[in-house]
């Protein structure tokens, strides 16, 4: 028996909805304005279809900031009513300063709420939006509390929570109530199996980013070497491997993790649940990577079309899928064989692509760096330096908040900061970089610091 809302997330989470759903039934047109990476792209595309069902037109678009720019432009567009996801939060000043109503659609840490926008974000009431709702699922939730018929959007949605890592170690919280309910209106199927792509195994075992194998990752004669030890045809498709072979691979590959030394979820994940959204005809986690290459790469438009059902969308995006993982993988072997720069409690590199540092960062850090600090990827601009951080659930659960050392550390720099406190990231003046660094280094290290006994 399908079980409502009500029964799925906080009641002052579902009131708060609705009261911006009372603001979509007094439009006849809706500006939508998503953040520019994956939870972000899945947002507003789960939002431009709930529109276009309501019989609604919009304007859907992505950015990677809401500035001063941002929102003069907003201003001169005429809007009736703006739709604001997986970004607005920590922005709520400028987003107040809109001349017509406006909805935060968010599960970013929030400095304060609203009296002036409908702030909808988990983390006032109680869910934790690093781990129990992304931006994809805030959104998602919103529009089935517009319309029931939205939970054959759930695809979209878990390709969002996909991309914002939040899949790891299994979906909890709202994540989880609302993605088991889809299954059980059978608006998703799950399939356990090997997390590599649908390919000839050495291709798939080759191109894999996630999870990162060193010395076979990007390095096809270290996997067709791995495969000739295991006397497996290098041809023959993932899926199509018979049950010993694929044991006898998975072990192998478990044993491989573990020497690089792999974080323990992160080998954990290694066998995982796949979802496959009928209604899209497409793995949760296909469309997760193929939006992520096209945010990351600068295609966001083609990214938002793929999750509107565009099928020829992804015959376009392959090619940029490919060069997204070709250069993540030149940027990870960069940093398995000549390691970061580290200093007594976190440890760094430099990119010259700010767009990849946070992906390079995480998938670094859980496959082969140390994972007892929290990693960052600087990108110095023109003016200025984009600075990713990422850390590890075990590292917060020990005191770490890389929203809080990066917030505090740009802001004394003239710089900005935010996030969660698990990845965030943060804007300095270019030159600032070895004082930012040093403060970080402070404030990462008074966190983690152990902390005195309760008498």
């Amino acid at each position: 028996m399908a079980r409502s809302l009500a029964d799925l997330v906080p009641k002052e989470l579902l009131d708060r909805a609705r009261r911006g759903i009372d603001l979509v039934d007094g439009v006849s047109r809706v500006r939508i304005l998503g953040h520019y990476d994956p939870d972000g792209t899945t947002s507003a595309a789960v939002l431009a279809r709930a529109m276009l069902r309501a019989g609604k037109a919009f304007h859907a678009s992505t950015s990677t900031v809401i500035d001063e720019a941002l929102v003069k432009r907003l201003k001169e567009e005429s809007n009736e009513l703006v739709i604001m996801s997986d970004m607005g939060s920590g922005q709520l000043d400028r987003v107040e300063g809109l001349p017509c109503p406006a909805i935060v659609l968010d599960h970013h840490k929030p400095l304060r709420d609203s009296e002036k926008v409908v702030h909808v974000n988990p983390a006032l009431f109680g869910v934790d939006g690093t781990r129990e709702a992304c931006g994809a699922t805030t959104t998602w939730l919103f529009t089935l509390a517009l319309d029931e018929r939205n939970w054959d959007l759930a695809g979209v949605a878990m390709a969002g929570a996909i991309g914002d890592m939040q899949h790891l170690g299994g979906f909890s919280g709202m994540n989880a109530a609302l993605f088991e309910e889809a299954l059980a209106r059978n608006v998703l199927t799950k399939e356990r199996g090997l997390a590599l792509a649908t390919a000839p195994v050495e291709e798939a075992l080759a191109r894999c980013v996630v999870p990162y194998f060193v010395g076979i990752s990007g390095r096809p004669e270290g996997a067709r070497k791995l495969l000739g030890e295991l006397k497996i045809d290098p041809t023959v498709p993932v899926n199509e491997l018979v049950p010993e072979e694929r044991r006898r691979l998975t072990s192998l590959l478990a044993t491989v993790l573990l020497k690089q030394g792999a974080d323990a979820e992160a080998v954990e994940a290694l066998v995982k649940e796949r979802y496959w959204t009928p209604t899209d005809g497409v793995y949760a986690d296909e469309l997760s990577a193929y939006v992520d290459g096209c945010a990351r790469l600068g295609y966001e438009g083609l990214g938002l079309s793929l999750c509107l059902g565009d099928k020829e969308a992804f015959a376009r995006a392959e090619s940029i899928r490919k060069e997204f993982d070709d250069r993540l993988l030149a940027y990870l072997h960069k940093l398995e064989s000549g390691g970061p720069f580290t200093k007594k409690h976190i440890q760094f590199f430099y990119t010259e692509e700010p767009t990849l540092a946070g992906s390079v960062a995480t998938i670094a850090m859980n496959y082969f760096l140390d994972h007892r600090k929290p990693t960052l990827g600087l990108s110095v601009m023109e003016r200025s330096t984009k600075v990713s951080a990422r850390a590890t659930k075990a590292l917060v659960a020990k005191g770490l908040d890389l929203a809080v050392a990066l917030r505090e550390a740009s802001s004394q720099l003239g710089g900005d900061g935010g996030g969660h406190n698990i990845a965030s990231g943060a804007s300095i003046p270019k030159g600032k970089e070895e004082k930012f660094l040093t403060l970080v280094d402070e404030i990462v290290g008074r966190q983690l610091a152990p902390k005195p006994a309760e008498p």
